[in-house]
């Protein structure tokens, strides 16, 4: 096709594209459209018209720029999922209403100024989802094996340098303290996502390399913290294997992998399991032991009623209440139906993200959102399940509610990248602007 025509057919799509006013789609709608053109001219030719009056004829049935610019327009207009933002917001709210009344009635040892610290967590977290919503996560990728190498380190010197409170390691930096291994699995979900984006399992030494990149971390993760860490960690690694284009034998040998290392970090810390296993079978075998505190959760959501006890009624004292077993408060003060709906909402925060999954058409995006879907499911179900006695106590918070600064802000980083994804769904073209 001659110099001419292809000028024509390119001023045809800017006409078109300065009707999108979502600029990042100008390429992707550029791409489709200059090929489409291509093609029903290239069939008009092969049908004895000269290129010019296929061009014509090509771009006359395509339509008018301006009508078919503000159709696309419509179609690419960029926008939040409101259901996952309304969503979040729901359990953010709630979590900073159930914190203000532990705090005002003392009924944990917590550091001062809860509900506070709380709020500003919140702020800050905002912020950060808002800045990446407007970014393009695109430009993320290229970092992926930084942040790979850099949660390594910082899993490193956890080990090395971390101080223990409350049964978790914390990394202080002056007076600051973070949690780094239970943001772990979101920073690893995000670098997974990125190095195994395009990987090819059926390669012998890419098969090894990835099954290092998704052990290495489990082996840290089980040094430097509580085994459900580890767990949720393992879980988003399998989810993002087979999203990845991983088949069966690979996933069985990744998972098989994974386990092995999991059974032997259950091994190495035998007494402390079955202390906790125990506790949970058979709590009144010991119930000023290992079984105290399921006994105390099993009294708490029992008693709680259809309707709870109200936020003036003070339950038992309880540890970590504002963390791992806020969600037994919120029952006691809300009742069984106010917990049965939170569980029911919660399932629908995961289904929401799933179907974001589904819609987008970068390979780089579902990993990213696949891992992130694993997290927050592993972290929902085992916190409300353990609430209510039908899963093992370990220290999983609930998402978006429980207390936690670097939880929360990391949790809203995670969302603030999933609105990103979604605002930019329709785009398949992977950015490359670093190394």
């Amino acid at each position: 096709m001659g110099t001419a025509d292809d000028a024509r057919i390119t001023e045809y799509i800017n006409e078109v594209c300065q009707q999108i006013k979502f600029r990042e789609m100008h390429q992707e709608v550029k791409l489709e459209l200059n090929a489409h053109l291509h093609e029903v001219a290239d069939e008009y030719t092969a049908g004895g018209f000269s290129e010019k009056e296929a061009v014509d004829r090509a771009i006359a049935q395509m339509g008018s720029s301006a009508i078919v610019g503000k159709q696309l327009n419509r179609v690419h207009k960029s926008k939040p999922e409101w259901s996952i933002v309304t969503l979040s917001l729901l359990f953010v709210g709630l979590g900073l209403l159930a914190l203000y009344f532990i705090e005002r009635q003392a009924l944990s040892a917590t550091p001062v100024h809860l509900f506070t610290r709380s709020v500003v967590f919140t702020i800050i977290g905002a912020a950060i989802a808002a800045g990446l919503y407007l970014c393009d996560y695109r430009k993320l990728m290229p970092y992926s094996r930084h942040i790979y190498t850099g949660t390594l380190l910082m899993l490193v010197a956890v080990i090395i340098f971390g101080q223990s409170v409350n049964g978790k390691n914390y990394l202080s930096i002056g007076p600051f303290s973070f949690d780094i291994v239970g943001i772990s699995p979101l920073l690893l979900g995000m670098a997974l996502a990125g190095i195994l984006s395009g990987w090819d399992w059926n390669k012998p030494q890419k098969l090894l390399q990835g099954l290092l990149l998704c052990v290495v971390p489990l082996a840290l993760m089980w040094a430097s913290g509580p085994l459900s860490a580890s767990a949720v960690y393992a879980a988003a690694c399998t989810v993002i294997v087979i999203a990845s284009g991983a088949g069966r034998r690979i996933t069985l040998l990744l998972v098989g992998s994974l386990f092995s290392v999991l059974i032997m970090m259950t091994i190495a810390g035998i007494p402390y399991m079955f202390q906790r296993l125990t506790g949970f079978i058979s709590p009144e075998n010991d119930p000023l032991g290992s079984g105290w505190l399921s006994i105390q959760l099993g009294e708490l959501i029992g008693g709680s009623g259809m309707f709870g006890q109200g936020l003036a009624q003070q339950p038992k004292l309880i540890p970590y209440l504002h963390t791992d077993f806020i969600f037994s408060y919120i029952t006691f003060s809300f009742g069984w139906i106010a917990g049965g709906i939170l569980a029911a909402l919660a399932v629908m925060f995961i289904i929401r993200l799933a179907g974001v999954a589904k819609t987008v058409k970068n390979t780089y995006a579902r990993l990213l959102i696949s891992g992130f879907v694993a997290i927050f499911a592993v972290q929902f179900l085992w916190n409300i399940l353990m609430n209510i006695g039908l899963a093992p106590i370990a220290g999983i918070g609930l998402p978006l509610i429980s207390y936690g600064g670097s939880q929360l802000i990391f949790n809203a980083a995670a969302l603030g990248l999933v609105f990103s994804i979604y605002r930019r769904r329709n785009i398949s073209i992977t950015l490359l602007t670093a190394k």
